[in-house]
């Protein structure tokens, strides 16, 4: 799904992304493009949602194909894991004492599921609470 801010202009609403029935299926990982960016949303085993940046920091790789396991994403590349805040949780290859992967954080937004359809806040500060008046199709 693709959905386009007003020039120059920070949503101050809410804004339809997908639909839920869009996560309903065996792997629940969906390319959006919103407010002129990649991103990928998907669903955790616990039933969160999160909507992340969509390619790894490190060498570019779509993690709209990398593994969904473990509460987030794992790059197809070299296995870096990210969760649904977009924090980078693992890194295979560095040494097992390294933290550098606390360092780590894609772009991410909050999301709200209402009425079957799947919302995000790209505005600043804490979004309002999902409500038909806070909300945009």
């Amino acid at each position: 799904m693709t959905v386009s801010a007003q020039e120059g202009r920070q949503p101050t609403t809410w804004t339809h992304i997908a639909q839920s029935a869009d996560l309903d299926v065996p792997r629940p990982v969906v390319p959006i493009t919103a407010m002129g960016q990649a991103l990928v949303l998907f669903r955790d085993e616990q039933g969160e949602l999160g909507l992340i940046g969509r390619h790894c920091p490190h060498r570019g790789a779509d993690l709209c194909y990398g593994r969904h396991e473990d509460n987030g994403l794992r790059c197809p590349f070299h296995g870096w894991h990210f969760d649904r805040t977009g924090q980078c949780t693992e890194q295979p290859a560095e040494p097992a004492d390294s933290t550098m992967y606390q360092t780590i954080k894609l772009p991410s937004y909050p999301v709200r599921e209402e009425g079957g359809a799947v919302f995000a806040w790209f505005g600043d500060g804490t979004p309002p609470a999902l409500t038909a008046a806070t909300a945009t199709a």
